[in-house]
């Protein structure tokens, strides 16, 4: 198995490379990127306005420099809204949701397979990362979110920050 897709925050290991475990971030380094955001992952957010807060800030992540931000999100009008650490990645068509994150959510113990989740104030399609797949409970804001928002990515290497604005 070659690790060097969209997700492989974590550094390969051997026994990654024979297939023994998938490369991906796993969820304490959600936590642990809490202090880079400035905020704790999962944390009670303030619902925003429609449209959302804009430009939005972030941090590149891992050694492999993932742009991750955080962002309201909040399944339901009256459900919880916390603050989501998303890894943003082009090439996904579909944002995602693990199940930690649905459960913050108040999804309940089984989390749907998809739903819609208002993200920065905008109504978005989500999908339930899947339990085998190289990211099975890290969030990721897809290509279908940034198209709809005609967001521009800005990425400073030598600052190791992101921006995403909406124009």
């Amino acid at each position: 198995m070659f690790n060097a897709g969209p997700y492989d925050i974590v550094q390969s290991t051997p026994s990654m490379l024979q297939g023994n475990q998938p490369a991906c971030i796993k969820h304490i380094n959600l936590q642990e990127a809490s202090g880079l955001l400035d905020v704790a992952y999962l944390s009670t957010a303030v619902p925003v306005e429609v449209g959302g807060e804009w430009p939005v800030h972030g941090v590149l992540y891992g050694p492999c420099k993932r742009p991750l931000v955080c962002l309201p999100t909040q399944l339901r009008k009256n459900s919880p809204c916390v603050n989501v650490f998303y890894m943003l990645d082009t090439g996904s068509h579909v944002c995602e949701l693990g199940p930690t994150a649905f459960s913050a959510l108040g999804a309940g113990a089984v989390p749907p397979r998809a739903t819609l989740a208002t993200i920065n104030g905008v109504h978005c399609h989500v999908n339930l990362c899947a339990h085998d797949g190289n990211h099975p409970d890290i969030p990721v804001l897809g290509a279908d979110f940034l198209t709809m928002m005609s967001a521009v990515l800005t990425v400073d290497y030598k600052l190791s920050t992101v921006s995403l604005a909406h124009s």
